[in-house]
């Protein structure tokens, strides 16, 4: 399935790719390339010497695994293992809150459309989606009155 990137109301491709194993590590350094946790903490020190890095977790991973190379990082990217798991959105928090990124979060896997506005307010920029999808994500989005209903 193709898969396209949303930010707010844009649509554009991924930029990025997911690095299957360090072997395929571009020699480029314009290349824009997201690795895993475990890729980061082995081969970090290649790794630092990239422009354009990202690292990927899973919604069970915790940013601080990576807190201390944070500035690193040109996209942080959660992996949503399932919709139920809203471990993500603290954690975007924190990033935004405690970390100061300024960089982009992005969330992937496991997402509603109507979790859209609520990814939106807790930090992340934007969202990797099936392109076929893309009309009901952004319908979610121009229902947003912007109004917050919590006591």
């Amino acid at each position: 399935m193709k898969q396209v990137i949303l930010n707010k109301a844009e649509v554009y491709q991924n930029e990025y790719f997911i690095l299957e194993s360090i072997d395929k590590l571009p020699k480029s350094n314009s290349e824009k390339v997201i690795v895993t946790v475990k890729q980061w903490l082995e081969n970090s020190t290649i790794l630092k010497q990239k422009k354009y890095i990202g690292i990927k977790l899973n919604s069970d991973e915790s940013i601080n695994f990576v807190k201390k190379d944070i500035n690193y990082f040109k996209i942080i990217q959660f992996n949503f293992l399932t919709f139920k798991d809203g471990r993500p959105f603290s954690e975007a928090k924190k990033l935004r809150v405690e970390f100061k990124f300024k960089n982009e979060i992005r969330a992937s896997g496991h997402i509603l459309p109507d979790q859209y506005i609520f990814l939106l307010r807790c930090g992340f920029n934007s969202v990797e989606i099936e392109s076929a999808k893309k009309k009901y994500w952004l319908d979610c989005l121009k229902m947003d009155s912007g109004l917050y209903y919590q006591p």
